[in-house]
């Protein structure tokens, strides 16, 4: 056993597949075929039972919604005429008849014409006269002998319903019958004396409770009393023994009448006290069933041999991305990172396939980011070698112009020269990379108080720094491009005369500086791509304003990508660069 264990373990792939799908069709199918019959059978037959449960609730339901309509409708109609000189008329001769009758006609047949299930409408008095929507007295015996007006003056707060319509003293002309409809009556009382006025009369159509059950199916319905409402003209609905639908709430039988399999099903309704009953045709139900039964025995002779050829596709299907995957690996293992695993579909080998794709653009990125990086540092030194050269003879020259301007007397060439002296004292410092915040603020005010002759009223300066920072060491020489940006690009292109303050504070573990001027400003697409291009990883190279993006370059590779400048402007107005580095004392 466990050698045949090992030799199905190492065949391919796809032979396993194959197998396995057969293997496991043909052992569902056997147990299927046994039992899928009895269970079939047996879920067909709870089905029509839950069927004809729903039917016969959905017309149990429509009865109380339709009668619930009309008791809503009679009140309507009792609230409108409580106050209406109608009830109090004593003979037809009366003036007031024709008028207040013409009115009540009107109402009586809008209602009627909006409720298709509504045949006809009848309001006796008390005084027994009446008017309706085409229903009058046979004989001249008076409406309040009738059983129906009894009923209703008896029980004046309910309504009353009425099965069996005939034997009634009224006729009507309208197209229905006595056959074709039950009644329901409600009192109208006199709201401060509780007297009753007179009854109303409706004649409900049979067509809200018609419903069929299939071929031999049919409804029924029956009063308080077991008295038939309405049924169906055939065989067995008189049949039906009324034990059968004994009790106060719902029933269920089956038995076997006229020489068929009949199930029954009722439901009483609390609301009118009817009786729903739904009949159906057990045998109609089976004869359904057999023939499935035959069509799924065939269905399943003929699946075995779908399973047989479709294993064979299907095994087919799977394996083949996943050998088309793993070739693509073996040559991404191999160094060839430009290829790529299409696939049509978005199942798990497609998204495998996507995570294979996705992982090689990663690593690519990765390569050619290392790649940028790496130039960029190389370039970062390069500038830092250039600029480490030592002019030793320029730096003595200008001490010795320094000596010669003292000697004539020449104080302002000797401050200019001094200032000049120590940017170049600074900007070499030994070689240094990083400098105290004291040198970097010197080294900037030389350079300010240096344009400052030159451009005279031009330009002013304010440099607030807090004492407390001299210490902290930051890159050399980070702020005086930006200076040298906010004289050329600011101030230089406003007119008048321009500002330009400087400060330096720390917030919470990092150090702030601001270069601010009221320039010219920056024009607002411009100040976008200046910013996306400080955020972007692009060759140094390929950007425009290149001091700017030196000092961003040189930040982020001594202290990583969260630090940097920021530029805020509107244009005309003023322009602010944000500076910010880890508040740092020992470099």
């Amino acid at each position: 056993m466990r050698k045949i264990l090992d030799k199905f373990l190492n065949i391919r792939f796809r032979n396993k597949m194959v197998m396995s799908y057969i293997f496991m069709a043909l052992i569902p199918f056997a147990v299927f075929s046994v039992v899928s019959g009895l269970v079939f059978v047996h879920q067909a037959q709870q089905t029509a039972m839950d069927h004809t449960a729903q039917t016969i609730n959905q017309v149990c339901n429509s009865i109380d919604v339709y009668i619930g309509t009309i008791e809503k409708t009679a009140n309507y109609i009792s609230v409108e005429l409580t106050d209406n000189e109608f009830w109090k008329v004593r003979s037809e001769s009366d003036p007031n008849w024709k008028t207040r009758t013409d009115q009540i006609k009107e109402l009586l047949q809008n209602i009627a014409f909006s409720h298709d299930e509504i045949a006809g409408i009848l309001i006796a008095t008390k005084n027994d006269l009446y008017v309706s929507t085409g229903m009058s007295r046979i004989s001249r015996d008076s409406f309040q002998n009738e059983s129906w007006y009894q009923q209703a003056e008896k029980s004046p707060d309910e309504i009353r319903l009425i099965s069996d319509a005939t034997g009634r003293n009224i006729v009507t002309n309208q197209d229905y019958s006595v056959d074709d409809v039950f009644s329901l009556t409600k009192a109208v009382r006199n709201p401060k004396t509780g007297e009753v006025l007179g009854v109303i009369l409706f004649d409900i159509r049979h067509d809200i409770i018609k419903k069929s059950i299939g071929e031999k199916g049919f409804v029924f319905v029956t009063d308080a009393d077991n008295s038939i409402v309405y049924a169906p003209v055939n065989n067995v609905v008189y049949r039906v023994n009324p034990l059968w639908l004994s009790g106060s709430g719902n029933a269920f039988v089956t038995a076997k009448i006229g020489g068929g399999n009949y199930q029954i099903h009722s439901e009483k309704s609390a609301y009118t006290g009817w009786r729903t009953v739904g009949v159906f045709s057990s045998d109609e139900v089976m004869a359904s069933v057999n023939t499935i039964i035959y069509i799924l025995f065939g269905c399943i002779l003929f699946t075995i041999l779908i399973v047989l050829f479709s294993s064979f596709q299907l095994a087919e299907t799977i394996t083949k991305p996943i050998f088309k995957l793993q070739n693509l690996m073996k040559q991404a293992e191999g160094g060839d990172l430009s290829v790529r695993f299409n696939s049509k579909y978005n199942d798990e080998i497609g998204e495998l396939g996507l995570s294979f794709n996705h992982m090689i653009d990663q690593i690519g990125n990765l390569i050619r980011m290392v790649y940028v990086e790496q130039q960029n540092k190389r370039f970062a030194e390069l500038k830092s070698l250039q600029e480490q050269i030592k002019p030793h003879f320029l730096y003595n020259t200008l001490d010795t112009i320094s000596w010669m301007a003292r000697d004539y007397g020449a104080t302002d060439i000797v401050r200019l020269v001094d200032a000049l002296t120590s940017m170049f004292r600074i900007g070499l410092s030994h070689g240094k990379d990083m400098i105290s915040v004291r040198e970097e603020i010197t080294h900037v005010s030389n350079y300010l108080y240096i344009q400052k002759i030159r451009y005279k009223d031009k330009l002013n300066y304010r440099i607030e720094v807090d004492e407390k920072l001299s210490g902290y060491q930051v890159p050399k020489l980070i702020l005086q491009p930006l200076v040298e940006n906010a004289i050329y690009h600011g101030v230089k292109e406003k007119r008048g005369g321009g500002s330009i303050t400087i400060t330096a504070h720390r917030d919470d573990g990092l150090l702030v500086f601001k270069v601010h001027d009221d320039g010219a400003g920056i024009p607002a697409d411009r100040l976008e791509l200046l910013n996306h291009q400080l955020s972007s990883h692009t060759e140094l190279d390929q950007k425009q304003s290149f001091g700017l993006f030196y000092i961003q370059e040189r930040i982020q590779l001594c202290y990583g990508k969260q630090y940097g400048i920021s530029i805020e402007s509107t244009e005309a107005e003023e322009t602010t660069v944000t500076v910010i580095l880890p508040a740092n004392e020992n470099g």
